[in-house]
């Protein structure tokens, strides 16, 4: 990958929204989102499972990624049921270890080759 470094930052900036939008306050909203938020978690994590398996290659690194991915989700689960505007949900857990194995799974596919495709044709773009 030519832009590696770039991907990487936005990868670490990514996880810095995940942190942010799980323990900063939200705004008050009058709508019941009960099934939306479970979608909203599998996918934030799908993405970033998704995102780093492109960069990371290796079997080994991608477990890591899986494993880290999922401890993350739990840690701030936990987080969130010591803060007052905050609840834990296990639901939540659930739908964020869903997506991050999902995504774990996909990088065995043609998914994986995505962002290096995306790369590539960028660079291409750039030189030309």
């Amino acid at each position: 990958m030519h832009y590696r470094k770039l991907w990487l930052t936005i990868g670490i900036v990514y996880i810095g929204f995940i942190l942010a939008a799980s323990l900063l306050k939200a705004p008050d909203v009058n709508v019941i989102i009960s099934h939306t938020d479970k979608a909203v978690h599998f996918l934030s994590y799908f993405i970033l499972v998704g995102w780093f398996v492109q960069l990371y290659p290796k079997l080994s690194s991608r477990i890591s990624i899986l494993i880290s991915a999922i401890a993350l989700g739990m840690l701030i689960e936990y987080l969130q049921g010591m803060i007052s505007y905050r609840s834990f949900d296990f639901a939540d857990e659930v739908a964020n270890s869903i997506g991050a194995l999902s995504a774990f799974i996909l990088a065995r596919t043609p998914f994986d080759s995505l962002l290096a495709t995306f790369d590539h044709w960028f660079y291409q773009l750039k030189t030309n």
